[in-house]
């Protein structure tokens, strides 16, 4: 019994071994595990899954030291293809040069490189449009501040280390200019991980109680922002609208006390596109546009079906 065992086990890695030798090779990175990357990373599974892809991921957490570590390993494994969004437009510029000098072509989801090292070491993008996903909502806080006959005095989660964030804030100033609001920002900082983001925010309501509207740029800092509204005893007199979606986020804009609204991304969408991209870089197809823009959706307290199948659609948890 043992032996015909060993030789099943045996024969089972050979067949195995030789599906892996066979199989296109991608590298993908993330810079979470949860929400808007966890979405991502189903994408790109899905996508894997769909096109017989061994897939190779690691979690950056952020940090551009592990980034450039998780490169260098996945060059050594011999990928054909790598999928990231790079911690940073400057710091991860060295590391993705040596993928490319390796003849491993890079795809790029959610953020990139400036333009111009983007030109040179990127097969392509798949995004969502970073100034539309703040015009939205910067539209909406300025037509309901208009209707309620409001100034809006605002305080702002940021994560403008990254230039996508920073585009969703001009985003959102430039809705509300759009429709003539009246507004004021009074205190603006950087909090978009979900315990920094309360503690921040609790901070500034507290010295700041004339805030009226808290916008958040990413779903730590919209989580953080309904927390600390909650913290600071502002119930009723502070509202928020921020980004992204999560189980949490939408129950939060269903009960619609705190949380008016939030622009969603369509993660799985992007990380599926991004794939997609990667094979065809792969095979040396036609890419076509260089940036595939995957469309937004504003979930808001007043639309009680929408964010109820989002919870339906949703039900594994992952945007």
């Amino acid at each position: 019994m043992k032996k015909i065992l060993s030789v099943f086990i045996s024969s089972f890695v050979i067949i195995f071994a030789s599906f892996s030798a066979n199989a296109v090779k991608v590298g993908a990175i993330y810079m979470d595990s949860q929400g808007f990357y966890g979405g991502v990373q189903k994408g790109i599974i899905t996508g894997a899954g769909d096109m017989g892809v061994e897939l190779i991921g690691n979690n950056s957490q952020g940090d551009v030291t592990k980034e450039s570590e998780f490169i260098d390993q996945l060059i050594s494994a011999g990928v054909e293809a790598v999928i990231m969004s790079p911690v940073s437009t400057e710091a991860s510029v060295a590391a993705v040069e040596r993928i490319r000098e390796a003849g491993i072509p890079v795809v790029c989801y959610n953020t990139c490189l400036k333009d111009e090292d983007s030109a040179r070491l990127i097969s392509a993008l798949v995004t969502t449009s970073q100034t539309a996903l703040g015009i939205h909502i910067g539209r909406l806080a300025g037509e309901w501040a208009n209707k309620a006959e409001i100034e809006l005095k605002i305080g702002i989660h940021n994560c403008n280390r990254y230039e996508a964030c920073q585009q969703r804030e001009d985003g959102f100033i430039a809705g509300l200019e759009e429709v003539g609001a009246k507004f004021t920002i009074v205190n603006n900082q950087e909090a978009f991980t979900h315990d920094k983001a309360t503690q921040i925010g609790t901070d500034m309501l507290i010295a700041n109680p004339e805030i009226n509207l808290m916008y958040a740029a990413n779903e730590g800092g919209t989580a953080g922002a309904v927390n600390a509204v909650i913290a600071a005893d502002q119930v009723g007199k502070t509202y928020v609208m921020g980004t992204d979606t999560t189980t949490e986020l939408v129950e939060m804009v269903q009960q619609g006390d705190v949380l008016l609204a939030v622009n969603s991304q369509f993660p799985q969408e992007m990380g599926a596109g991004a794939m997609e991209y990667a094979i065809k870089a792969i095979n040396g197809e036609e890419i076509g546009e260089f940036t595939q823009l995957i469309p937004t959706k504003v979930y808001t307290s007043l639309d009680k079906f929408a964010t109820a199948k989002w919870l339906v659609d949703h039900a594994d948890g992952i945007p």
